[in-house]
């Protein structure tokens, strides 16, 4: 008999932030269905997940919007978390179309048949980077201006969201994330900077001049103020920004690994103000508003760092 009990869609839920977006909802009780074209996600990341009766994991492209509206067909799903998106800033310039397709298309898709079928919540994992390069502390209502194509595929669909949110009367939480470290990483700096270990003995290649400083958040940590955002924000639109208050410097990330993980090798920058095109080498929280709503992160941003080290 097929089972039709409300439940939740993560896409991307094979991935670093989503597989662990499926394990809290899944201790809370809650049936979960995790869509994932495995672009980097992987079955290994939901392994504990797939034996929970609740669960069920589906390869699935977004952009195949028939097999997507099948899937909305068949199950009855009361909210969306959608997660899946083209993650890697550096890619996305390489290959112009990809934060078109991989992260706009996917949200437009994902959007259409919720309207199509009558789902009325989404959940959006956003970025900090849509506001660009600014000389002051992050607040949900500055102005955007993005500088990479990674960057503008999140305002694009952040912007339809709010579309639909309006027109269609679809309650939307959009959360702008910092930098998320920690087990199950694809990418990111720590990714990079441990890979580089084990592939040159004698130095530790850092992109830009170390001065870059940006806040990361530990992805267990990130979850937590999701959920709570979700539980507790409850406007039809709801945007918050999300991260610690205080920030790390890649210099001191470079040193955290090789206290880490390394062997005495030597940190060589390439310099420039920024690691790639696209990238905003410097920027901060203001953290008011997610404060005021009964939220903070447990850890600052360095201890952040610490902690994703010693369980990767």
């Amino acid at each position: 008999m097929m089972d039709n009990r409300p439940k939740i869609l993560v896409t991307g839920g094979a991935g670093f932030i989503g597989s662990h977006l499926v394990d809290q909802l899944l201790d809370r009780g809650q049936p979960v269905i995790a869509v994932d074209d495995y672009t980097l996600g992987t079955p290994e990341n939901v392994k504990e997940a797939l034996n929970n009766e609740r669960f069920e994991l589906i390869e699935l492209d977004l952009l195949d919007l028939e097999k997507l509206d099948q899937l909305f067909m068949r199950e009855n799903i009361e909210m969306v978390y959608h997660l899946a998106a083209n993650s890697d800033i550096r890619e996305g310039t390489r290959s112009t179309d990809r934060d078109l397709k991989l992260t706009f298309m996917t949200t437009y898709n994902v959007l259409e048949c919720m309207r199509n079928h009558q789902v009325s919540k989404i959940f959006f994992a956003s970025s900090s980077v849509v506001f660009g390069r600014k000389d002051k502390p992050l607040t949900e209502d500055m102005s955007v201006h993005p500088e990479s194509l990674y960057a503008a595929s999140k305002q694009a669909a952040e912007s339809f969201i709010m579309a639909f949110c309006h027109l269609y009367h679809i309650q939307s939480w959009i959360v702008r994330f910092s930098n998320i470290v920690g087990e199950r990483a694809t990418h990111g700096i720590l990714f990079d900077f441990v890979n580089k270990l084990s592939n040159n003995p004698l130095e530790l290649e850092v992109l830009g001049d170390g001065r870059q400083c940006k806040p990361y958040m530990y992805v267990r940590d990130l979850v937590d103020g999701v959920l709570y955002i979700v539980d507790h924000a409850d406007e039809l639109l709801n945007v918050f920004n999300i991260g610690p208050k205080d920030a790390t410097l890649v210099a001191d990330i470079a040193q955290m690994v090789l206290d880490a993980k390394g062997d005495q090798q030597r940190i060589v920058y390439t310099g420039g103000e920024g690691g790639w095109r696209g990238d905003i080498p410097t920027y901060g929280h203001n953290a008011t508003k997610l404060k005021n709503l009964g939220w903070e992160p447990s850890y600052g941003s360095d201890e952040a760092v610490k902690i994703a080290l010693q369980r990767m």
